[in-house]
C-alpha cells in the first residue's frame, strides 16, 4: 500500500488544494481531494483485468469548483431535505438557510462541500479529513468539529469513517455523495444496472420531495428491489412517487436495523462484471439515479455528464428526520456525537 500527496490545483479565491491517492497492493486506487473531502476516483478492475474509475466526477479544480451535484462531496451539517419550518429542539426553532427556491433546505446549502478540509495521511492506506463547523452556520445552533476519515484496503474496499461532535444539541447526518457507474465514468446510462436492496420499506414524499412521514412496504411497488432487477425494469412504471422524483429519488429503510454494520445493496454490471457491495450502520440509504443531471456539467476527460449516468447510495438517517417523531432521531449531542461507518466494496 502505499499515498502519493500531489498539488491539485488553485480555487479562484487562490485557496491551495491538494488531492492524495490511495493505492492498493493489487493496482487498484482511490482518489480524495482535500475541496469538500472528495471521493473523486475508484479505480478498480473489471471482469477483462481492464482498470475503469467508477466515479461520475471531475478531474480539475475548476470542474470541481463549479459542480454542482455534490460528485463525491462529504456532505454535511444534514444531507438531504429539512422542511421549511426548520427545526425545533427543546422548544427552540432555528431557521435553516433554504436554499432551493427559497422552499427548503438540501445538502445544509452545501456547507461542507465547498471548504478545503485539513488534512493528514494516516498509516498507509487512510487519510483523515478534519473541518470546524462555526456557531450557527446556515442557523444550525452550536459549532461542530468534523473528522472524515478514508481507507482503501487490498480487497478493494472503501471505507469511511465519520465521528463529528457537536457543542450542543444539533440535527447530523453526514453521508458522502459519491456517483458510481460500474461501466466506468464515461459508460453511458446505468439504468442497465442490476441491483438489489436489502430493505423493506421506503418512505415516500410529497411534492417537494420531503418525506410525509410514512413508512410504506415496497411490495408491490416499484420500489421493491429485494429480488435484485435492472433500474429499467420498472423505472417507468406511472407511479407517483416515482413522478415526483423524476424516477429514484428516494430513501430507503434498511431492514433489520440496529446500529451494527449491516449489507444492504449490491449493484452488478453485466458489461463490466464489477460488483458493488454497500454496508452500512445508519438506518436509510438514499437512492438516486441522476434524474436532474443534464449534460451542463463538463466532467472527466471532458465529456458533459449526462442523465442517469450514475447512480448514488448516499447512507443516512431518514431526511427531514429532526421534524418526524416516527423516525429514529439524528438529534446529537457533546455526549452522543454522531458515530458512523459506510463501506463500498468492489468484486468482479
Amino acid at each position: 500500500m502505499k499515498i502519493e500527496k500531489n498539488f491539485y490545483g488553485k480555487l479562484k479565491d487562490g485557496r491551495d488544494v491538494h488531492s492524495f491517492t490511495i493505492t492498493n497492493d493489487n493496482g487498484a486506487y482511490i482518489e480524495l481531494v482535500d475541496y469538500g473531502a472528495t471521493l473523486n476516483k475508484i479505480v478498480v478492475p473489471d471482469k477483462n483485468g481492464n482498470m475503469l474509475d467508477v466515479l461520475v466526477g471531475f478531474d480539475t479544480v475548476e470542474g470541481q469548483e463549479l459542480c454542482t451535484d455534490s460528485q463525491g462531496r462529504t456532505v454535511g451539517r444534514v444531507a438531504n431535505r429539512i422542511a421549511g419550518k426548520g427545526i425545533t429542539i427543546d422548544g427552540k426553532n432555528y431557521q435553516i438557510t433554504k436554499n432551493v427556491d427559497g422552499k427548503f433546505t438540501l445538502h445544509s446549502n452545501h456547507e461542507y462541500e465547498t471548504v478545503v478540509w485539513s488534512s493528514e495521511i494516516v498509516g498507509d492506506n487512510s487519510v483523515k479529513f478534519t473541518y470546524h463547523s462555526p456557531n450557527g452556520a446556515e442557523g444550525f445552533p452550536g459549532e461542530v468539529d468534523n473528522e472524515v476519515k478514508f481507507t482503501f484496503t487490498d480487497d478493494n474496499e472503501v471505507i469511511i469513517d465519520y465521528n463529528c461532535v457537536p457543542t450542543e444539541k444539533c440535527p447530523l447526518n453526514i453521508t458522502n455523495h459519491a456517483y458510481f457507474n460500474l461501466k466506468g465514468f464515461d459508460g453511458g446510462q446505468i439504468v442497465d444496472h442490476e441491483v438489489q436492496f436489502f430493505c423493506d420499506a421506503y418512505t415516500p414524499t410529497d411534492n417537494d420531495a420531503i418525506p410525509t412521514g410514512e413508512i410504506r412496504d415496497v411490495t408491490g411497488t416499484a420500489f421493491d428491489f429485494r429480488t435484485p432487477k435492472t433500474i429499467e425494469k420498472d423505472v417507468d412504471e406511472k407511479d407517483e412517487q416515482l413522478i415526483i422524483g423524476r424516477g429514484y429519488d428516494h430513501n430507503f429503510a434498511i431492514s433489520g436495523y440496529d446500529g451494527t454494520l449491516k449489507k444492504f445493496a449490491v449493484v452488478k454490471s453485466d458489461k463490466s462484471g464489477i460488483v458493488l457491495e454497500a454496508y452500512t450502520d445508519l438506518p436509510g440509504s438514499q437512492f438516486y439515479i441522476g434524474n436532474y443531471m443534464n449534460g451542463t456539467q463538463i466532467g472527466k476527460a471532458g465529456k458533459p455528464i449526462e442523465y442517469r449516468t450514475g447512480f448514488c447510495l448516499e447512507t443516512q438517517y431518514f431526511p427531514d428526520a429532526a421534524n418526524h417523531e416516527e423516525f429514529i432521531s439524528n438529534i446529537f449531542s457533546p455526549e452522543k456525537p454522531f458515530v458512523s461507518r459506510t463501506i463500498f466494496k468492489f468484486s468482479k
